[in-house]
């Protein structure tokens, strides 16, 4: 299986050329834009008076459901990014984008570009952090209040979502998806099964967290969803429940977002790669059939021979 990495790779290629050239004292001239999954954009262009500051903007699609989900979006970013050599967050943006980060080339560190390419990871964290926070406030109260209606939602693709909604002992993820057919329909409950079933038969995965499959919309986020949601028989609904040794401690908070955010990427991606094995498998068996047809023809001159007339003993008649 493909395990996929959750910084981008093109951004961390052009802002590393665009560092080594200006240390070597050949500014590259840079305004390029850089694409990743779910509708996100990313754009690279040089500061108009200093060749060695670049602006790095981001645009997507979960931006403006991010930012309804607490005011505190933009100095979440800041604390992220304005501790780094070489960064610092802009609070108004380029044109066209949602957040501009100011990049310093003069003192930026090769770990600071790691961290630029996370910036979609970033933005879509904080809805999972107020979820984190609220699950410590919920987790102080009595056994009996520690349920909550709050329920986030992160808008990042047209017709897909991702709910969260936390409370005093757990957060649960619910990945809203579409599968345009039936046959993609097939493929994601067996790969889905496959998630339960692993969990059950090893035990050094028994930790992780517990993974739902339903074609209704689940309870916890019936009050949210949209009347056409209720409708739509092709949407299918993903849960993820995580449990407070899924998050404890910073690091385990960030490892789990990650794999979160790329979930969806990773879970159709996987159906593709399935049907595309099964086409090339079935290609292969109707090469396989056509060979041995091809081997049961008779050639043109062996007809012709079969065609001249033999005695009764089988030797042919001379004329």
């Amino acid at each position: 299986m493909l395990h996929l990495k959750p910084h981008n790779l093109l951004l961390i290629k052009t802002l590393t050329e665009a560092l080594e050239s200006y240390k070597n004292g050949k500014p590259k001239v840079s305004d390029q834009i850089l694409s990743d999954f779910d509708y996100v954009t990313f754009h690279i262009i040089n500061d108009e008076n200093d060749s060695g500051k670049l602006y790095v903007s981001i645009r997507t699609k979960a931006w403006e459901s991010v930012q309804k989900a607490g005011p505190g979006l933009l100095d979440y970013l800041q604390g992220k990014y304005d501790v780094l050599p070489g960064i610092s967050s802009q609070r108004t943006p380029n044109p066209g984008y949602d957040h501009t980060l100011l990049v310093d080339l003069n003192s930026l560190t090769t770990d600071s570009i790691v961290q630029i390419s996370l910036l979609k990871i970033y933005v879509m964290s904080y809805v999972f952090q107020l979820a984190f926070d609220e699950n410590a406030r919920l987790a102080q109260l009595p056994e009996e209040q520690q349920e909550s209606s709050t329920v986030h939602v992160i808008r990042y693709r047209d017709d897909e979502n991702i709910y969260i909604k936390p409370s005093g002992d757990r957060i649960t993820v619910i990945f809203e998806t579409v599968f345009n057919g039936e046959t993609d329909k097939v493929f994601g409950k067996v790969f889905l099964q496959e998630f339960v079933d692993a969990r059950k038969r090893n035990r050094s995965i028994q930790s992780a967290p517990q993974v739902l499959f339903a074609q209704s919309v689940p309870l916890e986020i019936a009050s949210v969803v949209s009347r056409e949601t209720l409708n739509d028989k092709s949407k299918r609904f993903i849960t993820f429940v995580l449990f407070p040794r899924h998050f404890a401690t910073p690091d385990l908070q960030f490892s789990s977002v990650c794999q979160l955010a790329l979930f969806r990427n990773y879970f159709h991606y996987h159906i593709k790669c399935s049907k595309a094995y099964m086409h090339t498998r079935m290609r292969h068996r109707v090469n396989s059939f056509i060979k041995v047809l091809n081997r049961a023809k008779v050639d043109s001159e062996e007809r012709d021979q079969d065609e001249q007339r033999r005695t009764i003993t089988g030797r042919k008649m001379a004329y």
